[in-house]
């Protein structure tokens, strides 16, 4: 006849790594299967960026990204006005220009890089304003190569650089490592 202590060893140990697999996070080590996200913070007010170059309405395309990339990718809302926010995203286009990388043999540009360079700043609008320490900006630089020999223009590159600069705007919200 088969004894029945063997299986109750066994039986813990299973029962152990099902509780170990379902928890939510470990306190000692920081890993965590949750949203790295500030949940203190529930929405955000992200007014028009600033831009000091001379691309005309390069910084409203840029707004308009940034917000829908973050209603899209973080658990935050943006609002309209500054008093019902629990934070604020700012930022400047400080650097906008294209480049010719390659000339083709009559000297026409065949490939050139669009680059832009962006300051945004995220602060907490609940932290007293004595408390409150002016915040270093993050810099953000992106490029895009684009092709004006096959019917790709400036404004749809400057397009493109604005979207990966919304994303990597949006990631930069993330609550740091």
């Amino acid at each position: 006849m088969r004894s029945v202590r063997p299986m109750v060893p066994m039986a813990g140990l299973m029962l152990g790594l099902a509780l170990a697999t379902l928890a939510p996070g470990c306190k000692i080590t920081g890993y965590s299967i949750r949203a790295p996200y500030n949940t203190d913070i529930k929405t955000v007010y992200v007014p028009v960026f600033k831009s000091i170059t001379f691309r005309r309405d390069i910084n409203i395309m840029l707004t308009e990204l940034v917000i829908k990339e973050i209603e899209r990718k973080t658990p935050y809302k943006v609002v309209g006005k500054p008093d019902e926010a629990d934070s604020t995203l700012e930022g400047t286009v400080n650097f906008s220009d294209k480049n010719v990388v390659v000339e083709n043999p009559y000297n026409l540009p065949r490939q050139l890089t669009a680059t832009m360079v962006v300051a945004a700043t995220w602060t907490d609008n609940k932290v007293k304003k004595e408390d409150k320490k002016p915040p270093n900006p993050a810099i953000i630089a992106e490029t895009f190569n684009f092709y004006p020999e096959i019917g790709e223009s400036s404004e749809a590159a400057f397009y493109r650089c604005c979207e990966k600069l919304a994303v990597q705007v949006a990631n930069m919200m993330e609550e740091p490592w």
